[in-house]
């Protein structure tokens, strides 16, 4: 009975070992792959902005992210602020709206960040909407970050949309325009009211790795516990009868 005992326990110690090392190696991964899309980041974000018109949105797609050049006219109309974000440890909103460029493609451009006013959150901050034809410089990604979601999307109409998180189809619908399935995060002079410090995506690898060290450890605790629980066990055994 009790050697049945101590097989459990140890084939419990063995799957928590595993298990802790698993989770360990898995947080060693998620940092290198954060610090491998940062990488790439900056070397899009170094990189000579390339000249994008509508037929070019396919191609760009396949090579995101990428650092691009859109002149269109912004479709104030079909704007859109993404709620509960944060800039340099502010609160605040995204603001995100349509391009049409010369030849009618529709880009989304993530035009910055503009702090909530903390004493009515109903009231959407004020910035400045550039009329005519503009030149928009940005890095092209796939999307907007997203955050758990924590309510629908407001529907478009009846005042400036406030969504949680962009989506391209719910967007489509709301606006009735076909968009291209990136969004340009605008980089250069931020004298319309936005800010745009956009965060480095490698900004959490240290989180990473202070959890592999936690998984790691645990995994260490328990090897250790196992082998001085075992060597307990094992002395307190009774001896062995001699045969006779």
């Amino acid at each position: 009975m009790a050697r049945t005992r101590n097989l459990v326990a140890l084939a419990a110690a063995a799957a928590a070992i595993a298990l802790t090392v698993s989770l360990g190696n898995w947080q060693l991964r998620r940092a290198d792959e954060k610090l491998a899309l940062q990488a790439a980041w900056d070397r899009a974000e170094q990189a000579a902005p390339l000249p994008v018109a509508g037929g070019d949105l396919a191609a760009v797609a396949a090579r995101l992210p990428l650092r691009v050049q859109l002149r269109g006219r912004f479709l104030f109309d079909h704007e859109l602020w993404l709620d509960n974000r944060q800039m340099d440890g502010q609160a605040g909103l995204m603001l995100v709206t349509p391009l049409r460029l010369a030849d009618g493609a529709v880009v989304l451009v993530n035009r910055g960040f503009a702090r909530r006013d903390p004493r009515d959150r109903a009231r959407l901050p004020e910035v400045a909407r550039p009329q005519g034809e503009v030149s928009v410089e940005g890095l092209a990604v796939a999307q907007a970050a997203r955050l758990l979601q924590l309510g629908e999307n407001a529907p478009a109409g009846g005042g400036p949309a406030v969504w949680q998180n962009l989506d391209y189809e719910a967007f489509e619908r709301a606006s009735g325009l076909a968009v291209a399935r990136w969004v340009v995060q605008q980089t250069g002079a931020a004298d319309d009211g936005l800010m745009r410090n956009w965060p480095r995506l490698a900004a959490g690898v240290d989180k990473h790795h202070g959890y592999a060290l936690q998984w790691f450890s645990l995994a260490a605790l328990v090897a250790a516990l196992t082998v001085f629980f075992g060597l307990r066990a094992w002395r307190r055994q009774p001896p062995r009868e001699p045969i006779r």
